[in-house]
């Protein structure tokens, strides 16, 4: 009896866990410990190959690190670099960001964009001007995205090719988190907590977090939170991930180099 007590409860706790697991609960864009996965292709196409790193597909990461006070409010600086952790070799900061009631603000306050990176050129002209300009811009409104953008496509000229399919929730992580599914020259999700996600060349790059660049170019493989993939992209490959594993630096190839840099990592240079 006491063992089919125990049994009883145990299977109950799984159940309650579970739903619990499948709960909808908004995970905010803005947070540390969470690293975007991007992979691009490292030769003479679009853009010069770079020779510190290795030829064909190389990881590139986003990841929130710091506070940064501008004009009186607090933002989170967002990290670009190559290799398994934040490090003084590659790391750049092209955009600052904070988050106040589902809506993500961003600034570039020396008014560059960054073409070979994920976050670049906006063709929207009134954002556009505010980057150029140093100033403030809202990057996404995750209160109601589909309105939002819808107004960067009509501004942009492209709102007849425009099409929005439908609303649902995903899996990431542990929870639910709400997704938007559109169609501009190929599908794209706009995802709470990861950004945006596309197959096609063009479909986003004026909305400045681009999905895939140009062509093949750019693509979002995976988002990292806890040491665990919690979001595959859709042009997520495996392959690519076990081929990298132990290139900390990024460039490529698995030598001494590696040793090294982590090396450097862990002592904090």
């Amino acid at each position: 009896m006491m063992k089919r007590s125990i049994l009883l409860v145990a299977l109950a706790l799984m159940t309650v866990s579970q739903v619990a697991a499948n709960e909808y609960m908004y995970m905010p864009f803005v947070r540390e410990g969470v690293k975007w996965v991007y992979y691009y292709v490292n030769e003479d196409g679009f853009y010069p190959a770079d020779t510190a790193l290795g030829k064909g597909k190389v990881y590139m990461n986003l990841e929130f690190k710091g506070d940064t006070v501008i004009n009186g409010l607090t933002y989170k600086a967002m990290h670009k670099y190559h290799g398994g952790a934040i490090n003084a070799n590659n790391d750049t900061v092209p955009i600052y960001m904070r988050e106040k009631d589902k809506i993500v603000y961003a600034i570039v306050p020396d008014g560059k964009v960054y073409p070979d990176c994920p976050i670049g050129n906006s063709y929207s002209p009134d954002i556009y001007d505010l980057i150029s300009e140093g100033k403030e811009f809202i990057l996404y409104d995750f209160n109601d995205p589909v309105a939002y953008w819808d107004r960067l496509v009509n501004q942009s000229g492209y709102d007849d090719q425009y099409q929005h399919l439908y609303t649902d929730t995903i899996a990431l992580g542990t929870h639910l988190a709400k997704q938007y599914v559109g169609n501009l020259w190929g599908n794209f999700r706009i995802i709470e907590g990861v950004g945006i996600d596309a197959l096609s060349s063009y479909t986003l790059d004026f909305f400045m977090v681009l999905p895939t660049g140009y062509g093949t170019y750019f693509g979002l493989s995976h988002v990292v939170e806890g040491g665990e993939i919690v979001y595959k992209g859709q042009k997520f490959d495996e392959s690519i991930l076990e081929n990298k594993r132990g290139d900390v630096n990024g460039d490529g190839e698995v030598s001494i180099s590696d040793v090294t840099t982590l090396i450097d990592i862990l002592l904090g240079r």
